[in-house]
């Protein structure tokens, strides 16, 4: 008992500090209003093209009207899907189970908490790590991911750090490969960008804090947008570092390439290529398949593989997670705009196809 309250306590004091990472380091509130700025803009335009009408609802809701018919919009939310498909597709170890069971190529994990971390300690001496640490439901974005973990004092710190964002804690099996995004609507497939991980250039003068703090600026005040989330210095990122042999304080050379982090959410477009053409078509037919299969109109279904051109089990690739309401921005900010497809206008299109298709048939009661 005593040791779970402690855990709960540590919990706290990690939530505290993750707010004040976030608040006075990060500056996420602004990154939140760039945020709704950048999808406020993709829907006027899309709206534009289409030759729909759009009205400012308030509290970051848009009205999209298009011959009779209208949506609403909420930044990268829609509608589209239903609230329960949303729910369990956000379970990652629900997620996870029905994929095991479609006989879909995944890597193992196992769902565990603060209050048993000898349960994941024992995963990890079982896989032979090394391992990632993530919250199993609640978050998004990569918040809370911690990759690369091998001994138990790495285990308990990047776990404190998941459970900032959930108290049901998954660990899986590390996986080889680079990271993919492919987007689907009604089953099929629109896109797919490969997404590197964050870096920083060293200019000989400022450290790697001083680099990050400085690319978040850049992030916010550049004319060209390249990102919509801050770099956060967090336990992924210190472990990044040391298995570099370098620290926050390390002042790289002019010109030097500085690897911060294994997990991608947190790059810039020039880090992020659409690689439509290149995905293998049994790899895309899966992707079809776990749409239907959770009944998900638009999805976002989470690739690691060493070449997506391959059969996944042919190159040990895995389907990663899954991602409903998926960040429509990773297929605008990339490093070759012109190949990538205009996923918001065809997402639009095909809820208002979908209206003029369902004309309900009222009946009345007989006398």
């Amino acid at each position: 008992m005593i040791q779970n309250i402690t855990s709960d306590l540590q919990v706290h004091i990690t939530r505290v500090r993750r707010y004040l990472q976030d608040h006075r380091v990060a500056d996420r509130p602004r990154f939140e209003k760039f945020r709704f700025r950048f999808y406020e803009d993709l829907w006027r335009k899309t709206a534009a093209n289409m030759g729909a009408e759009i009205e400012d609802f308030g509290n970051g809701y848009f009205k999209i009207t298009y011959n009779g018919d209208w949506t609403f919009v909420l930044e990268a939310k829609v509608m589209l899907d239903d609230h329960l498909s949303l729910r369990m597709a956000g379970n990652k170890p629900l997620v996870h189970r029905l994929l095991s069971e479609g006989n879909y190529p995944i890597q193992d994990y196992c769902e565990y908490s603060m209050h048993d971390l000898g349960k994941a300690m024992d995963f990890i001496r079982k896989t032979g790590g090394p391992c990632v640490v993530k919250p199993a439901a609640g978050s998004g974005a990569g918040n809370g991911i911690t990759t690369k973990i091998l001994t138990r004092r790495q285990l308990k710190k990047a776990s404190l750090w998941a459970a900032t964002f959930s108290p049901r804690l998954l660990i899986e099996q590390e996986i080889p490969g680079d990271s993919y995004r492919l987007i689907y609507l009604g089953g099929e497939f629109l896109d797919a960008v490969r997404r590197n991980p964050p870096t920083v250039m060293g200019d000989g003068r400022s450290s790697i804090k001083k680099l990050m703090l400085e690319e978040n600026r850049r992030r916010l005040t550049d004319a060209k947008l390249t990102a919509l989330s801050p770099l956060v210095i967090d336990y992924e990122t210190i472990l990044c570092l040391r298995r570099q042999g370098l620290t926050l304080r390390h002042v790289p050379e002019p010109g030097e390439k500085v690897l911060l982090k294994t997990v991608c959410n947190q790059n810039t477009a020039a880090e992020n290529e659409s690689v439509t053409a290149e995905v293998h078509p049994d790899t895309i037919r899966y992707g079809a398949e776990i749409a239907r299969m959770f009944k998900l109109e638009l999805v976002g279904v989470d690739l690691i593989t060493p070449d997506v051109s391959k059969p996944l089990e042919a190159v040990g690739g895995v389907i990663n997670e899954i991602n409903t309401n998926p960040g429509i921005h990773h297929h605008y900010l990339i490093n070759n705009p012109a190949e990538g497809v205009p996923v918001a206008q065809k997402i639009i299109e095909y809820i208002f196809a979908k209206a003029s298709q369902q004309t309900p048939t009222i009946r009345y009661a007989q006398d």
